[in-house]
């Protein structure tokens, strides 16, 4: 009983003596924000905004500038100050213990040595005095989530072959019957292709094709699927891959439809790719 009694009594010496160590610079609470220069190592650019609470808390939101896109990111965590040391402990621990010198309005950091920087954070530094801009930041990272979420499901959807739903779509009477069509170097080049494609009224499909590369035999296969139409848009269903190619299409006349792709599951070796279908009965 004595020995957990010591334990416990340790343990609670223990605790108050890190919590006396881990102190918070007050001149550090409020608003900060900095810039994110490019290096030769990232070429990424952009800047933050961090908010330190007397707390021991902070929330800081990222603005990164990807080629024509921008990102936004946001990151919650602990921060303190040891022995003229600044650190942080959030989300992605990096590991960096940082110098800093604070004058009025502006914090300089600087990486101790025998450290390498890691992150979007730099060897040094500098954060300046900031408005509270968190319901803007919030709004942006939101809208963002959202669209990536949405983006993350697309792809997934899209791998799963369930990234078009035919119940929304319908059969337009004048693609329904027998065509034929023929392309050459657009999916592979040295590759000709030729086919016959039969849609039903009831929106399944069978296409018979064939293909010849250069030094090999004809080869012949057959795909089927579903096809549907919706805002003037084609569908085309395979059960083989479970995936879905969409094309925008105009009926030139009675015989005769041009498709040109839209959004294909399989890459050619020609952008703009499209054919004409002709019809064979």
């Amino acid at each position: 009983m004595k020995q957990r009694i010591y334990t416990l009594l340790f343990c609670l010496f223990f605790s108050t003596l890190l919590l006396a160590q881990q102190s918070i610079d007050k001149k550090l609470v409020g608003f900060w924000s900095s810039i994110i220069s490019k290096t030769k190592e990232d070429p990424i650019e952009g800047k933050w905004l961090i908010n330190r609470k007397a707390d021991g808390t902070f929330a800081m939101y990222l603005e990164i500038l990807n080629n024509n896109d921008t990102i936004y990111a946001k990151q919650k965590g602990r921060w303190w100050t040891e022995n003229g040391n600044y650190y942080e402990a959030g989300d992605v621990e990096y590991g960096d213990i940082y110098t800093y010198k604070t004058d009025g309005n502006k914090v300089d950091f600087r990486l101790i040595k025998n450290r390498f920087p890691q992150g979007f954070k730099t060897v040094k530094y500098s954060e300046v005095k900031a408005k509270d801009q968190s319901d803007y930041y919030e709004e942006k990272y939101s809208v963002f989530s959202a669209k990536t979420l949405q983006k993350t499901f697309e792809m997934e959807d899209k791998m799963n072959g369930f990234s078009y739903d035919e119940l929304d779509g319908t059969q337009d009477a004048r693609l329904v019957g027998v065509w034929t069509g023929s392309e050459k170097d657009n999916q592979m080049e040295g590759t000709s292709k030729e086919w016959e494609m039969t849609r039903n009224t009831d929106g399944t499909f069978v296409l018979d094709f064939r293909v010849k590369s250069k030094g090999k035999k004809m080869q012949s296969h057959i795909e089927k699927g579903k096809w549907w139409v919706k805002d003037n848009k084609f569908y085309e269903y395979h059960e083989d891959s479970e995936m879905t190619d969409v094309y925008t299409f105009e009926v030139l006349n009675d015989n005769q439809i041009k498709f040109k792709e839209y959004n294909l599951s399989v890459d050619q070796n020609k952008s703009n790719y499209e054919f004409i279908d002709t019809r064979k009965k």
